[in-house]
């Protein structure tokens, strides 16, 4: 690097100091000094050999991309600013907006300084426009004119001037427009023949971007690409800069892209002085638009920002390229310290305040808290660094703050190891647990436990000195734990059913679960009694009916486990021994939580912790979903009738006629509800029955039925559902089966049909046609 910036200002020199020779002769004159900035000399930064492999190893980590668009390089005039090397060291892809090829010395030395020495990816950036005539067969572009372009293009440009990828600017504006980028597929061709040379699919390593109109691309072309680069330039407040962004984004992945390739980008070519344009970001700040285009990385969901033609830059006085820097430092914070050594960063440095609630029996739940960190060098071999707590750095907190923090005994915290780092990775292995479990001996303060890093036996590490501290904020407070049951003192009732084969069937189910209002301390266990007297008062108060169980008559658990740190048990399943003894009034069992004297425990408002649960016996039941019903279907429908007041289009014969063409509609409806009766003339023992969708096809198949009931004279009616709807499923031959458990007596069968996104598949439902089945 010297022997080279030597030869460039001796070559520089020579013909100046003949020219000021020659017009001395003439007049006498004051030469105007040039001013070179030089970031790298002028930084307090020492640039040695661990320096720029640092550099190069933080190239390869996560992190959110700095790309730029660098015209005028020429590398030879006295201004570094048509140098690469004048960049910030940070820059990721650097892509070349001028001649990029026929290169001169100068600029390969500063191209290949730039990406072996920095780490910097320099790409070249050509159009999507057409292709070359030397390429094209008798003036046209055929797929071989396309493979030998790519090829000219993404291998032996490449191998010839050694740069990293290329950089497509694809665009659709009228002076862009080209066969390349016009002719349907075409550019997708050349796509997938530079995607053997380039970009993710090549195992090249070498990259592949399109920047431009990137939300106009083929499906298919993104994945072909490690970036896509959006000119989102002008990016203002006045389109809400995020919102802007955000619209961008969606735009992109409409055809592919997906949120992790794109990088926005400002136009420094016109506002590189101001460093973009105002910026609204996504919390509401408002900062010029590069460093939103920063904070969208950061905070949303894109990989990277940059600038068109970013050289522009380099004219800052103060500092050059002073809003790329900027941005960079916002997305990628630099560490500082001893830049002679490994610095490690504490990823969880900061405040963190803990309340711990300490119980009447001096249990506490503690504290725990994880523990990250990362380097900013790749370590050679495997190193463990301890944590430990320094109390030294209490004193001095509180100067600052005007805080009367204690310390805490260090004896009472404990680390669940070192931060252990692993030959060749830059972040700990596996968090580190902080824990504080002994809080019996603390009073009624407020502690400050300083965590850091202890390098006292590794002399190649040291702190990273803005992310060095984790400030534990430690206050206890007297708590109580309270308990409570879902829904405790409202009655749930649950519908049991008797099936076929005398199977009990439960419509609903009651799952008993203790709940805690913060995590107990230890594993606590709690017995549940049933108290048949509150039955009878119960009864009194609300004018019920209901018989009192015993905790004999459901399935009740000897007690319930509160798990230390949790805040609520095992569900347990309650369900009715003996279903011969449940009434269509209903039984109820009044369910109780013994805390057993536990002071650490109370229920809301100072009352028994108590759940009211009715097993109600339904008479009648239908099997849900069912898809046949065994019995046989009643020929004789003579008389019948079907009756559905306020359907569309009902004609009640048509509804008994076995006619299932797509013609013969039967009823139906396009909003609310209508409920239907049958009257069979007769008496009949059915198993269940059948309905045709209408027009009998499955598209307008009724989800569920509602209050279905049947009735042997029209005024006393039993239900058959319960109170819930039956869901309904299309069996194979297209009918939909409504299967009762048990044969049921009747003349009559009313349901009701409604017609929303839960009932109806479609905007109408209605039937087609009513088979009544016989039971056997």
């Amino acid at each position: 690097m010297n022997f080279i910036m030597k030869n460039s200002i001796k070559h520089f020199l020579l013909p100046l100091v003949c020219g000021i020779a020659f017009i001395s002769c003439e007049k006498q004159t004051t030469p105007e000094p040039v001013q070179i900035q030089r970031p790298e000399l002028q930084s307090p930064i020492v640039r040695d050999d661990v320096y720029y492999a640092r550099l190069r190893a933080y190239k390869k980590t996560d992190h959110k991309l700095a790309f730029g668009w660098f015209g005028s390089w020429t590398a030879i005039n006295p201004s570094e600013q048509s140098r690469l090397r004048s960049a910030p060291d940070s820059m990721d892809i650097i892509s070349i907006w001028s001649q990029w090829h026929s290169l001169s010395r100068e600029q390969i030395e500063d191209k290949a300084f730039v990406q072996q020495v920095l780490g910097t990816k320099v790409v070249f950036c050509i159009s999507a426009k057409d292709v070359p005539e030397e390429f094209k067969v008798d003036g046209q572009i055929t797929d071989e004119s396309l493979k030998d372009y790519a090829r000219a293009w993404g291998k032996d440009s490449i191998d010839k001037y050694q740069y990293d990828g290329i950089d497509i600017d694809f665009e659709t504006a009228a002076d862009h427009l080209g066969p390349l980028n016009t002719t349907p597929g075409l550019f997708k061709k050349f796509c997938e023949e530079l995607s053997q040379y380039i970009g993710p699919k090549s195992g090249t390593g070498r990259l592949f971007l399109i920047d431009g109109n990137i939300d106009a691309l083929d499906q298919g072309i993104a994945e072909l690409c490690n970036y896509g680069v959006s000119q989102a330039y002008g990016c203002s407040s006045a389109t809400m800069g995020y919102t802007s962004l955000t619209s961008r984004t969606a735009s992109a992945e409409r055809v592919g892209w997906k949120a992790d390739q794109l990088i926005f980008t400002e136009n420094f070519e016109s506002m590189w002085k101001s460093g973009g344009i105002l910026h609204t970001t996504l919390s509401g700040k408002q900062m010029m638009s590069l460093q939103g285009m920063a904070d969208f990385a950061v905070n949303g969901t894109s990989c990277g920002f940059g600038a068109y033609h970013m050289e522009y830059e380099y004219g800052h006085s103060d500092m050059p390229y002073k809003y790329m820097r900027q941005a960079i430092q916002y997305a990628n914070p630099a560490p500082h310290g001893d830049y002679s050594k490994n610095l490690v960063t504490l990823n969880e440095a900061g405040e963190y305040a803990f309340e711990i609630p300490v119980f009447p029996s001096g249990m506490s739940e503690g504290v725990q808290f994880s523990l990250t960190a990362s380097l900013t060098g790749v370590p050679t071999a495997d190193a463990d660094i301890p944590l430990v707590v320094d109390n030294s750095l209490v004193t001095a907190y509180n100067n600052y703050y005007y805080t009367e923090y204690k310390t805490l005994d260090p004896a009472l915290v404990s680390f669940s190891g070192p931060l252990h780092f692993v030959a060749g990775a830059q972040d700990s292995e596996t968090p580190v647990i902080v824990g504080i479990t002994d809080m019996t001996a603390l009073g009624d303060e407020e502690y400050l436990v300083p965590v850091r890093v202890d390098f006292s036996k590794h002399s190649g590490f040291s702190a990273n000195t803005d992310k060095e501290v984790c400030y534990l904020k430690l206050k206890t407070k007297q708590q109580v734990c309270v308990l409570s049951l879902p829904g405790m003192e409202q009655v749930t009732e649950i519908s049991v059913m008797q099936g076929e084969d005398g199977m009990v069937i439960e419509k609903k189910g009651y799952t008993l679960q203790l709940q805690a209002s913060i995590g107990v301390p230890v594993d606590s266990k709690f017995s549940i009694v049933a108290d048949p007297a509150l039955v009878d008062s119960y009864n009194k108060q609300h004018g019920t009916k209901y018989t009192p169980m015993s905790a004999n008559d459901v399935t009740l658990p000897d007690e319930l486990l509160l798990p230390k740190n949790s805040q609520a048990t095992t569900p347990v399943e309650i369900k009715a021994v003996d279903y011969e003894k449940l009434t269509s009034d209903g039984s109820m069992v009044v369910l109780k939580v013994d805390l057993g004297g536990n002071a650490d425990f109370n229920t809301i408002g100072d009352k028994d912790v108590v759940k009211f649960v009715v097993f109600k016996k339904m008479e009648g039941n239908i099997e849900e979903n069912a898809t046949r019903v065994p019995g046989t279907v009643i020929a004789d429908m003579s008389g019948w009738t079907y009756d559905a007041p306020g359907a569309e289009g009902l004609v009640s014969s048509q509804m008994f006629d076995g006619a299932i063409a797509m013609n013969q509609s039967g009823w139906y409806i396009t909003n609310g509800s209508v409920t239907a009766t049958v009257d069979m003339v007769n008496v009949h023992t059915l198993a269940g029955f059948r309905i045709r969708p209408m027009y009998g096809l499955g598209y307008y198949k009724v989800l569920r039925l509602y209050d279905v009931k049947t009735s042997e004279d029209g005024q006393h009616w039993v239900s058959q559902s319960g109170d819930s709807f039956v869901s309904l499923a299309l069996s194979g031959d297209d009918w939909q089966y409504v299967k009762f458990y048990k044969p049921v007596s009747c003349r009559f069968v009313r349901m009701t049909y409604r017609c929303d996104k839960e009932s109806a598949s479609n905007s109408y439902v209605g039937c087609n046609e009513f088979n009544a089945i016989a039971s056997n």
